[in-house]
Order: C-alpha cells, then sequence, then structure tokens
C-alpha cells in the first residue's frame, strides 16, 4: 500500500521542510522527524518513507511518498 502526503503547510511540519533536499537527500531521509505532520501518524503503523520529491509544491514544499506492505 502506498500513499503520498504533502508537506506545504505555511513554514512546513516536517525535517524535510525548507531544506534543500537535493542536498544529501539518504541522510536526510534517516534523520526524519516528522513534527506535528500526519507522516508520524503513518510511521506508526508501519509506513516507510519509500520516495520524496523535492519542491513539488513550491521551494521548500516536499511530496512525501510512503509505502508498506500487507
Amino acid at each position: 500500500m502506498q500513499l503520498g502526503a504533502d508537506d506545504e503547510v505555511n513554514d512546513g511540519e516536517t525535517s524535510f521542510a525548507n531544506v534543500d533536499l537535493y542536498d544529501n537527500l539518504p541522510m536526510r531521509i534517516e534523520n526524519f522527524n516528522p513534527g506535528t505532520h500526519q507522516t508520524g501518524f503513518y510511521m506508526k503503523v508501519g509506513y516507510k518513507i519509500i520516495g520524496v520529491v523535492p519542491d513539488a509544491n513550491g521551494i521548500g514544499k516536499p511530496d512525501i511518498w510512503m509505502g508498506k506492505r500487507l
């Protein structure tokens, strides 16, 4: 199962917001902090980050792709 979540609220909610995700993306995924974003809930129920689309919703506002096996 896969889902997408954008981080485009005001100044962003996750550690992916307003940073250069083109610079060392694997490290940024490893150190991901969901903050108040819904990705925190998805991670608690077993989803993992499987991709990131930097600047999908404007500069510093990424889309986060998550998935888990059923």
